[in-house]
């Protein structure tokens, strides 16, 4: 008795023998040179360019050639890819990515993006110190109801904070694919917690540039990381959480 699982083995279809159908009906075609003139004569497609290229496209797909030729990269065979990649499209990375035809799928960790910036540390120290003052029995009843005030505003900042960064951070993204004449897709998406995203070679290298571009929704401009963290250049402008908190209950 054959189970699910190997009936639905034995029917997928084998990706080898399809590009090998595929490239076959490729090397098959034909092109008109000089069409519309008297001179027009039929002869065989460039299959050597139509090889680079498809070689070339999904080196780029899978994030690298470097990632194509991981099998056996030190291989004969690998070296002669290799150089066929790097002699169609480019050694830059820039350079392949506009060889891609499947989208750019970056999932962003926007927590520990902004834990790295300081930020999340700042949250927290400051939505600390709020619930502490929230609970101080000394305050009267309007000053405890402003205390409350702050930290359910600290918290609604916190969330707004990184829902806007996930959107600019795709906006960086989308504007350094379009400055390398990139047009494929872009996903962006945001880290679910407990998951691990594994990062090919072009995805890493889009990521930083993105990070280092992508504007501080306290700001609108890029993280300034001149003396000291991001967060620290927000606390010397006054944009703390509980400064932009006691702002908004004005």
């Amino acid at each position: 008795m054959t189970s699910n699982e190997d009936m639905t083995t034995e029917q997928s279809p084998d990706p080898i023998t399809q590009a090998i159908t595929a490239l076959t009906a490729a090397a098959r075609r034909t092109r008109v040179r000089g069409a519309g003139t008297e001179h027009a004569q039929v002869e065989p497609v460039d299959f050597a360019e139509i090889a680079c290229h498809v070689l070339t496209t999904v080196a780029a797909n899978v994030g690298g050639v470097e990632a194509l030729l991981a099998g056996r990269p030190g291989s004969w065979e690998a070296d002669y890819v290799r150089q066929i990649v790097h002699s169609t499209a480019g050694t830059e990375p820039g350079d392949l990515l506009r060889w891609r035809t499947e989208p750019v799928r970056l999932v962003l960790d926007v927590e520990d993006t902004f834990y790295d910036f300081g930020l999340t540390q700042m949250y927290d120290e400051e939505r600390a110190d709020a619930i502490t003052r929230e609970s101080d029995e000394t305050l009267t009843e309007d000053q405890a109801a402003e205390a409350a005030a702050i930290t359910e505003a600290i918290d609604t900042l916190w969330e707004q904070d990184k829902a806007a960064y996930l959107t600019a951070y795709t906006a960086a993204v989308r504007a350094a694919l379009t400055e390398h004449g990139v047009t494929c897709d872009v996903e962006v998406v945001e880290l679910v917690r407990g998951e691990t995203e594994t990062w090919d070679y072009l995805s890493s290298q889009l990521h930083e540039v993105a990070r280092a571009r992508t504007p501080l929704p306290m700001t609108g401009e890029a993280p300034d990381w001149s003396a000291g963290t991001p967060a620290e250049a927000l606390r010397r402008a006054g944009l703390t959480y509980t400064a932009r908190a006691q702002e908004t209950l004005r």
